[in-house]
């Protein structure tokens, strides 16, 4: 058992005034079977109405609105959670086995998939171990060449991307030898940007995997929502009334608290 300690913040400067600003908050972890929340706290300016809620997968939501003129957005959370190995029971929603907007399965995938030999006595970790290592021979880490709207089977084409497309790459292949798999956001234990993972799920209970580093997780990774794809679980989005340009600052450390 372990307890990580957390800051995150995101700060938005607009170059001219912007006002009836909506947004919608992914920002703190919720509770699951091993992670408990010791600490939370999210401060959000300029002040605003804010409500908090859970979304249709059950994520602990942000939704708010400014309506007066502002030039800058920031949010910034903090927290403790303490944390056991990373596994949840929970009911199968068949809906994970199915292709989703960022994880079709198209003759990239296929590819893919007709390169690996899957044993048939093979575990369910074993597979996606398999899956993960021949998913690292056709895509190598590089920012700057995808962006959020890159599908699984884009990434693939580059060759390239960040933790967001290989989650959605090892999805996709997950699903399609019929392993349930869904997206997670959240934070690493360092210093940098929020995280992306995999889940995939074995006898009843979903097990972390994180297919940028190629390993299995056990701890130092906090949950934050997860979904289908990065569409369904996206830690910040905001639509306002202004002609602004928009720089974008964001600063994450996490770090084991001592006991």
């Amino acid at each position: 058992m372990i307890k990580l300690k957390y800051s995150y913040t995101t700060r938005i400067t607009f170059s001219e005034n912007v006002y009836r600003h909506h947004f919608l908050l992914r920002c703190a972890p919720s509770i699951f079977d091993f992670q408990k929340i010791i600490e939370e706290k999210c401060v959000i300016s300029p002040n605003g109405t804010v409500t908090v809620g859970r979304d249709s997968f059950g994520n602990l939501i942000y939704n708010g609105y400014i309506g007066e003129f502002h030039n800058y957005f920031e949010f910034e959370a903090t927290g403790v959670v303490e944390q056991t190995y990373y596994s949840i029971k929970e009911v199968l929603n068949p809906l994970y086995l199915y292709p989703s907007k960022y994880t079709q399965p198209m003759k990239n995938i296929q590819k893919l998939l007709d390169s690996v030999i899957l044993p048939t006595e093979a575990t369910t970790l074993e597979k996606v171990v398999l899956l993960s290592a021949e998913l690292r021979k056709s895509m190598t880490y590089q920012s700057g060449v995808t962006s959020i709207q890159t599908t699984a089977e884009e990434a693939l084409e580059i060759g390239e991307g960040v933790c967001q497309d290989f989650a959605h790459s090892l999805i996709a292949l997950c699903r399609k030898n019929g392993i349930p798999a869904r997206y997670v956001s959240g934070f690493m234990q360092g210093e940098g940007f929020t995280h992306a993972w995999i889940e995939y799920y074995e006898n009843g209970v979903w097990y972390g995997f994180d297919p940028t580093h190629d390993r299995c997780i056990e701890t130092g990774y906090i949950k934050i929502a997860h979904g289908r794809d990065y569409a369904d679980c996206a830690l910040d989005k905001g639509v306002f009334t202004g002609l602004a340009q928009q720089k974008l600052e964001v600063f994450l450390k996490v770090e084991e608290q001592q006991q």
